[in-house]
């Protein structure tokens, strides 16, 4: 379940770099790997310092999408072996919904990672 990040995870993560906005949400989007390809992860800064660690990339996902940050493509519609290519153990809630980027995830699964 999604958890607004506490004050001192929000310290925390400025300290780490982050801007307020991003610390406060707790979330952003990121090229991941550098492949181009993007997803919705939690900001680990905001919450493994402070005892509010159970918060995972898939609980804020949902809240970014409930909030009207941004789409998530839902799991179904991702390629089925989408997460074997990225190294994951399965297709996920998190990746996000823009025809940029499913165009993005195609061509990657059609390379093979």
């Amino acid at each position: 379940m999604y958890k607004k990040p506490t004050k001192k995870g929000i310290k925390n993560a400025m300290e780490f770099g982050w801007e307020r906005k991003q610390a406060e949400r707790g979330y952003e989007v990121f090229n991941i790997f550098g492949s181009g390809l993007l997803v919705l992860e939690r900001i680990d800064d905001c919450y493994d310092w402070d005892g509010n660690d159970n918060v995972s990339d898939e609980d804020c996902a949902r809240e970014a999408e409930r909030s009207g940050y941004c789409k998530i493509i839902p799991v179904e519609e991702l390629p089925k072996d989408f997460h074997i290519y990225i190294g994951c153990e399965r297709n996920y809630f998190g990746w996000i919904d823009t025809p940029e980027n499913r165009k993005a995830i195609e061509d990657y699964c059609r390379k093979g990672g």
